[in-house]
C-alpha cells in the first residue's frame, strides 16, 4: 500500500474528484476512469495500481461498497459516497436503464401506492416480428398468468426488479429530479400509461391501473397516446386496452377516435388469467367483472 504521505495525497485528490462528479454511486469502470484521470493529472507513481487505488478508497472510507444480493448472477459491484436513493441504485445496476411501470407512476404522482419493487427497465436488442396474430393465439396467450421478471436485487429493505423490455429507442423516456436532487431517467406519463396497460401486473393489476389512468387524465392527450402506441408497434392490440382505460376513467368517447382508428380486429383482454369477466363491445375487450363501472 502507498506510503502515508502519498496515501493522504491520493485520498484528497479522490475526494475532490468524487465531489466534482456530483454522483453518489460508482461502478468499477467509472472508478477506473477517475483513477486514470488522477494518475495522469498528478503524475502518481506507476506502482499505484488500480487495485491499490480502490483498496485505498475503501480503507479510508472515501468510498464504501454497496452490499446487495440478487436472484441471478449480476457480476457487478457498486461503490458509494454518502447516502443514495433506491432509484439511483436501480439505475446504476445496468447501463441504459430507466425507471418504469409502477415506479414511474408513483414518481409522477399518478398513484399513492408505492410499489413493492423498484421497476427498472433495460431494453433488449431489436428483434424481427415473427408469426401472425390470431384470435385463438390471443385466447391462449392471455388464459394464464402474466409472466413476471424473477430477477430481483435486494439492498437492505429495497427490492429492485430488473426488466428486459422491448426495443423502443427509449421512446418517451425523460429525466426528472428526485427527492434527493438526483437525476433520474424515467418513462414520461404517456409512456408509463402504455407500459402499465401492457403489463398491469407491474402496477398492481387492472383496478390500480384504472385509478392511475383517472389521475393522469389532466396530464395527457389521447392523440399523443395513440401516436406513441402506434410507434411502439406491438403485436398485440394494446390500444384497445388503453382506449378502454381512458374511457372507463372518464374521458369522452369522441376524443378517443385516434385510438379507435388503429382498428378493432380482435377480441382482446385487459389482463392475463381472468376467471370471471365482462365484455365491452366498443373496445372488443374482456375485463374483470368487478372493475368499476363507467362514470357518468
Amino acid at each position: 500500500m502507498a506510503i502515508p504521505s502519498l496515501k493522504a495525497h491520493v485520498t484528497e485528490l479522490l475526494t475532490k474528484k468524487l465531489i466534482a462528479s456530483n454522483e453518489r454511486l460508482f461502478s468499477p469502470s467509472h472508478l477506473a476512469e477517475i483513477f486514470i484521470q488522477i494518475r495522469t493529472e498528478w503524475g502518481l507513481p506507476r506502482s499505484l495500481t488500480f487495485n491499490k487505488f480502490r483498496d485505498l478508497a475503501l480503507e479510508t472510507k472515501t468510498l464504501q461498497e454497496v452490499e446487495f444480493t440478487s436472484t441471478y448472477p449480476l457480476r457487478t459491484t457498486r461503490f458509494h459516497r454518502g447516502e443514495f436513493s433506491a432509484y439511483e441504485l436501480a439505475l446504476s445496476l445496468r447501463p441504459r436503464s430507466y425507471l418504469s411501470h409502477g415506479t414511474a407512476a408513483f414518481l409522477h404522482g399518478l398513484t399513492d401506492r408505492q410499489p413493492e419493487f423498484v421497476h427498472v427497465n433495460q431494453e433488449q436488442s431489436a428483434k424481427q416480428r415473427s408469426g401472425s396474430l390470431t384470435q385463438a393465439g390471443l385466447n391462449r396467450a392471455f388464459s394464464g398468468k402474466q409472466r413476471q421478471s424473477n430477477f430481483i436485487v435486494t439492498h437492505k429493505k429495497t427490492r429492485i426488479m430488473l426488466l428486459n423490455g422491448k426495443d423502443t429507442g427509449e421512446l418517451g423516456v425523460e429525466e426528472i429530479i428526485g427527492a434527493r436532487g438526483e437525476a433520474l431517467k424515467i418513462t414520461n406519463v404517456e409512456r408509463t400509461l402504455i407500459d402499465i396497460a401492457v403489463r398491469p401486473g407491474y402496477a398492481g393489476g387492472a383496478k390500480s391501473v384504472l385509478v392511475t389512468y383517472g389521475r393522469a387524465l389532466q396530464k395527457i392527450a389521447a392523440s399523443r397516446l395513440a401516436a406513441m402506441i402506434e410507434k411502439l408497434d406491438y403485436v398485440y392490440p394494446y390500444h384497445q386496452a388503453i382506449g378502454f382505460y381512458l374511457q372507463r376513467a372518464g374521458l369522452d368517447f369522441k376524443s378517443l377516435t385516434n385510438l379507435r382508428n388503429l382498428e378493432l380486429k380482435y377480441d382482446f383482454f385487459l389482463e392475463h388469467g381472468m376467471k370471471k369477466t365482462r365484455f365491452d363491445s366498443r373496445w372488443r375487450i374482456h375485463y374483470p367483472h368487478d372493475l368499476p363501472e363507467l362514470e357518468g
